[in-house]
Parts: C-alpha cells; sequence; structure tokens
C-alpha cells in the first residue's frame, strides 16, 4: 500500500525550471510527433540557448533553427510628452512575432487625455507557457487538466513535477525566489487538486513511453 500523501515528504532544493531546458520535446512542426529539441547554456539564469537543434522522433525532420517561433510580450512604457505628469503605459500578447506585428501602441494619458504613440519593444516569452524556451514549439507533453494545461519539458522535468505533487509535506531549503516548485501555480499545488492533477502526470507518463528509450 503507498503511503499516504501526508505522510510524502518532498524538499524543495531550489531545483530551476531552465534545468530541465536542455532537452526538451516538443511538436514537430513538420509530422505533428514528438521532436526532441536541444540546445546549450552557460547558466541555467539567464537561459541563453546556444547550438539548438531539432531531431524528430517520428519522421526524418532535422534542423538548426535560427528564428523564434513562439509567444512574445510587446511592452510600451514612456511619460506623457504633453503634460509629462503620467506614465503611459500598455502591454500586449502574441502568438508569434512576425512582419505585420506593430510597432507601435496608441496610449491615451489618463491626466491630460492627449494620446501618444509609443514605440512597442517585443520579447520573447521562453517561460511559463507550453512551449519550449528554445524555439517557442508546442511542447509534445502537455494535456488539460483542472481547467488548466499541466505540460512537461522531458521526462525527468514530469518526474519531478509528480514527487512535489505527491507530497503532502513540502520543505524548502534555498533558492526561494528562482525555484521551480516555488514558481507553480497554485491549482498544482492545492491539495484538493492532488488526484487529479497526478492522473494527468501519469497520463503523460504513459505517452512518454513510446519515445522514452531515446530522450
Amino acid at each position: 500500500m503507498p503511503p499516504r500523501p501526508e505522510k510524502v515528504r518532498h524538499v524543495d532544493r531550489g531545483i530551476l525550471l531552465a534545468s530541465f531546458a536542455g532537452r526538451v520535446i516538443a511538436v514537430c512542426p513538420k509530422c505533428g510527433g514528438p521532436a526532441l529539441v536541444t540546445s546549450e547554456s552557460r547558466w541555467a539564469v539567464p537561459f541563453a540557448p546556444t547550438h539548438a537543434r531539432i531531431n524528430c522522433l517520428r519522421c526524418s525532420f532535422q534542423v538548426e533553427p535560427r528564428e523564434w517561433l513562439g509567444p512574445v510580450t510587446g511592452t510600451a512604457k514612456s511619460r506623457c510628452p504633453n503634460c509629462g505628469l503620467k506614465w503611459l503605459k500598455k502591454e500586449t500578447q502574441r502568438r508569434r512575432l512576425n512582419s505585420r506585428a506593430s510597432q507601435y501602441a496608441s496610449v491615451a494619458c489618463p491626466s491630460c487625455e492627449k494620446i501618444t504613440k509609443i514605440p512597442i519593444k517585443w520579447t520573447q516569452e521562453r517561460f511559463g507557457s507550453p512551449v519550449d524556451p528554445v524555439v517557442g514549439l508546442p511542447l509534445w507533453l502537455q494535456v488539460s487538466c483542472c481547467g488548466h494545461t499541466l505540460w512537461a519539458y522531458n521526462g525527468e522535468h514530469l518526474s519531478k513535477l509528480g514527487a512535489y505533487v505527491a507530497a503532502g509535506l513540502r520543505e524548502r531549503t534555498a533558492n526561494k525566489h528562482w525555484s521551480m516548485f516555488s514558481r507553480l501555480p497554485k491549482w498544482m499545488s492545492d491539495g484538493k487538486n492532488r488526484e487529479a492533477v497526478l492522473s494527468s502526470i501519469n497520463r503523460l507518463d504513459r505517452k512518454l513511453t513510446s519515445v522514452r528509450p531515446k530522450t
């Protein structure tokens, strides 16, 4: 009989999400199967991938990607040039950056109501969503759970998530700000969702068996 959740202990030793980013299973852009996205980064933070490569584990697709294909966030910020009393701010998201993306945002000053065009700075959203942090392809290991999306980069990442969710006793020893577990959404760590989350993790683990020998 497995131990009761309240008796299972998990110690957060400050592991970073970027620690799993060097080998990620994403969706192949050619056949839709599992593709291994590999890269190197001198540091986990900041994560700056080099020598990126995509190798499909189902078809013959192989490529060394040169551009980001995932979501981006555009931020515009400037003090009002008319009255100077207020900061003008606007943020927008796009699934992918392309030539049609706006380079300026029109923002109305809350003080003088003057509308001003402000340059937008686009940044890549590498972490925090179900896309690989190297290229931005959708993750192959993702499933709907509790009204949200549960995802993992690879088998090791999935296993670490399972160990954390299964534990009723959770301790944190270091790196509180950057730790992967400290940044998990509340619905994943909520005890009332434990059974549903573990069921989804097991579902992804079964899906992983088809590629595990190669990853």
